[in-house]
């Protein structure tokens, strides 16, 4: 047995609205345009570890939010240029 059904295309496009929205608030982190250490090591392939390693020798440019460390992408491309010097 197969069920189908039609939707409107307004209700289709804001559906397609909502979860560009919804995922690019998680592709980002928790605050808009941040990533957090674990993302921040996703993003450059890497373990946290080394993460905490850059911030700590000061090639890792940082925001703190509390106690959480948040990092931006061009500050993680930053780094990774300091690395090919």
């Amino acid at each position: 047995m197969t069920l189908s059904f039609e939707l409107p295309p307004d209700f289709v496009d804001q559906l397609a609205r909502r979860v560009a929205e919804l995922t690019a608030t998680k592709a980002t982190g928790t605050r808009e345009g941040y990533l957090d250490v674990e993302e921040a090591a996703s993003y450059l392939a890497c373990d946290k570890d080394r993460i905490y390693d850059l911030k700590s020798m000061g090639r890792l440019r940082y925001a703190k939010d509390g106690r959480r460390l948040l990092f931006r992408r061009e500050w993680l491309d930053a780094a990774l240029e300091l690395d090919a010097r």
